[in-house]
């Protein structure tokens, strides 16, 4: 088991372990917002695979952490954050938290949620959202 200084450390391992895997699906993840859309193709894919080979619920568990450390680190490098692990909401379980501005985002839970549910929780959709949220607050258009 990977020890870490930080969560953030944490995090900028799963992330970049991401960028690898991602070569894999022939995508390349680069930080960028459009890298974003990359990543919503390989969790359509992975999704569409999974009824088939359902992966272990540790197996999902990675997964989750890992896509969706690249998906924070993708929103803390544009608007700022701290990531941090909290309780989820209306749950009994920790997981891993990125705080910008005040809100609060689940990155993984929201990978788990696409993997799961299907397109209808599209992360690229979900993307767009959170940026216009963060944009809305004072100083938030940050490039």
């Amino acid at each position: 088991m990977e020890t870490h200084d930080s969560i953030s450390a944490m995090a900028g391992v799963y992330a970049e372990k991401a960028v690898v895997i991602a070569r894999d699906f022939n995508a390349r993840l680069d930080y960028s917002e459009n890298s974003l859309m990359e990543l919503e193709g390989i969790l359509a894919q992975l999704a569409l695979d999974m009824p088939v080979g359902a992966p272990s619920s540790d197996e999902l568990t990675e997964m989750c952490k890992l896509w969706g450390s690249y998906f924070g680190e993708v929103v803390r490098r544009r608007f700022g954050g701290d990531w941090s692990i909290e309780t989820y909401p209306g749950k009994q379980f920790a997981t891993l938290t990125l705080n910008v501005g005040g809100n609060k985002l689940f990155p993984s839970m929201k990978v788990h949620r696409r993997l799961t549910v299907g397109e209808s929780d599209n992360l690229w959709s979900f993307y767009k959202m959170v940026k216009q949220k963060l944009e809305a607050v004072p100083g938030g258009k940050v490039q």
